[in-house]
């Protein structure tokens, strides 16, 4: 599972069985590290005192978010086990509940880290570089979990068989299991997907939002700052008010405000402003 900045860009519409297995192998020990270097911090910071003075709101939600993270190398170690005899339905909420919950985290450690956290932001003492050390990890960590609703999405398709027997299904149309994300919509001028965005056609763009059940003031947002912000061109990468914005969004999945997987999400939106700019050219 790859550590994304953007929430839920790894897609997993094309990987086997065995694939599966080994990210989630992979995922685990990333866990595991995550953990080992935030406690590492904390302990030196506990040590020295540095750690009581930082705000209580701030201290809990990474208290939290640990708890999580050791949750989920928990869970990603028994799924492991347990979809080599036979994949259930419960596998997929399990990690499908994963993936809300360090939506969720996302959301709250960057509302203290930016409100609650601002007078304690002392760049000077080399202490808060391991503050913020700690929350960029334990961030990184929480956003790369939203990964694991798409892997999910895919376990979908093995349900009910075992390792013995499992095909590395490549979709079809005319079989496909079309995802939260996916806009079909049959007529003249109507976009299909993200790829059908040409440059700079922003009717297209907004098109797909409307689609999706993006209200118009978060469209507008996003309308002024394709027009003030330019992506880098040359590595393919949105801008960072691009990317908070699709952050912002992904958001919007927990309370049911969009319809639109958590999951699949990030990785929409930031397909179809690529193709806005231009960057799949």
């Amino acid at each position: 599972m790859a550590r994304s900045g953007i929430a839920g860009m790894t897609d997993y519409s094309h990987q086997s069985f065995n694939d599966i297995l080994i990210d989630l192998q992979n995922s685990e020990k990333l866990v595991v590290e995550v953990i080992e270097v935030i406690e590492s911090n904390i302990q030196k910071l506990e040590i020295n005192g540095y750690w009581t003075k930082m705000p209580f709101n701030f201290k809990s939600i990474i208290g939290y978010s640990i708890k999580h993270f050791k949750t989920t190398q928990e869970e990603l170690k028994n799924i492991q086990d347990e979809i080599q005899k036979a994949v259930q339905p419960h596998h997929i909420k399990r990690l499908q509940r994963i993936a809300t919950v360090g939506s969720q985290i996302n959301i709250d450690i960057g509302k203290y880290w930016n409100d609650d956290f601002e007078r304690h932001k002392n760049y000077d003492e080399p202490e808060f570089q391991q503050i913020e050390e700690i929350y960029g990890n334990c961030r990184d960590m929480a956003v790369s979990l939203l990964d694991l609703d798409n892997m999910a999405n895919r376990l979908k398709d093995f349900v009910g068989k075992t390792s013995s027997n499992m095909e590395n299904k490549q979709t079809s149309f005319e079989h496909a299991k079309f995802g939260d994300n996916t806009v079909i919509v049959v007529g003249e001028n109507n976009v299909v997907n993200p790829s059908q965005i040409k440059k700079n056609d922003f009717e297209a763009l907004e098109k797909l939002l409307h689609n999706n059940k993006i209200n118009q003031a978060d469209i507008d947002e996003l309308k002024e700052i394709l027009k003030s912000e330019n992506p880098d061109a040359e590595n393919k990468k949105l801008g960072v008010k691009a990317n908070n914005w699709i952050s912002k969004m992904v958001g919007k999945c927990l309370d049911g405000s969009w319809a639109i997987g958590i999951g699949a999400a990030g990785k929409l939106l930031a397909d179809a402003i690529k193709h806005y700019y231009g960057l799949f050219q």
